[in-house]
């Protein structure tokens, strides 16, 4: 009965030591990947990034850095609505984020932009809306090139 005893234990203990390396093996896979995407991400190879980003947040889909680089990757390309999810969900991680704020503003003046170049070709060229339009796209474009007003 004894002996019975002791080899449950062991089997136990070495059960036990075997999914702490498991784990151990797991999270330095994790360091690995994210190490990759971000060499990938610096180095600009944006879809290579992509992927290694999404497969680390299959992994870890709580993790706020990557999900800002992914929305970086997104806007860069012109994904600008998944740019915005991205940015959001990472915000929801972590409202402390303030490059992601910033980027979230910069994506949603670009979508604005973009609805109003739209909207250029559906509204009448002599009326009120259209010089208001104007103004407000002419407005976004300082915003998103730096530009001073005139006369400041």
């Amino acid at each position: 009965m004894n002996k019975i005893c002791l080899l449950i234990v062991i089997i136990f203990f070495t059960g036990c030591s075997s999914s702490k390396n498991i784990a151990e093996k797991n999270n330095v896979n994790l360091v690995e990947l994210e190490n990759s995407a971000e060499s990938a991400y610096m180095a600009g190879h944006l879809d290579m990034a992509e992927g290694l980003y999404r497969k680390l947040l299959k992994n870890k889909d709580n993790y706020a850095p990557a999900w800002f680089r992914l929305g970086n990757i997104y806007t860069r390309s012109g994904r600008l609505d998944a740019g915005v999810s991205a940015y959001q969900r990472c915000l929801q991680l972590d409202q402390q984020h303030t490059k992601a704020w910033y980027n979230l503003a910069i994506t949603r003046m670009r979508q604005s932009t973009d609805i109003l170049i739209e909207a250029q070709k559906h509204v009448d060229p002599n009326s009120k809306a259209k010089k208001q339009m104007d103004d407000l796209f002419l407005e976004l474009m300082r915003l998103q090139t730096g530009q001073s007003k005139a006369g400041t």
